[in-house]
């Protein structure tokens, strides 16, 4: 399914980058319980999408993923750059709110020509 989206659409330039919780009450090992949330079980999708909402790629959270992360990347950084794969040196706009974002996968992003930004920076700067 990820190959068929670049496929049939080009993303346009500003992306986001988000997680999701499906709602799912079935039998499956990577299946999430966050009490806090309103779908407080189901399965997590990180997901990039452009402006208009079109999902451009999709990653399945199936557990802690000890080997995605090293000593320079950690484990969102790793999830960041696999989203993002199919839109490096085009110079996409990457939106993302703080659980992904980093200094060093700031650096990393721009050095691969793809700009990205805090999600949140905008709006702590509006209230000001």
């Amino acid at each position: 399914m990820n190959q068929a989206y670049p496929k049939f659409y080009n993303a346009l330039e500003h992306l986001a980058v988000d997680e999701v919780t499906v709602k799912f009450q079935g039998r499956v090992i990577f299946r999430q319980y966050i009490p806090k949330k309103s779908k407080n079980s189901g399965t997590k999708i990180y997901k990039l999408c452009d402006k208009s909402v079109y999902t451009y790629d999709i990653k399945l959270y199936l557990g802690r993923d000890s080997h995605s992360a090293t000593e320079d990347m950690t484990a969102t950084h790793t999830t960041v750059r696999h989203l993002t794969g199919r839109v490096e040196g085009l110079e996409h706009k990457l939106f993302m709110d703080n659980f992904f974002s980093s200094p060093r996968l700031f650096d990393d992003l721009l050095r691969l020509k793809i700009f990205s930004r805090d999600s949140t920076a905008q709006q702590k700067r509006h209230d000001l």
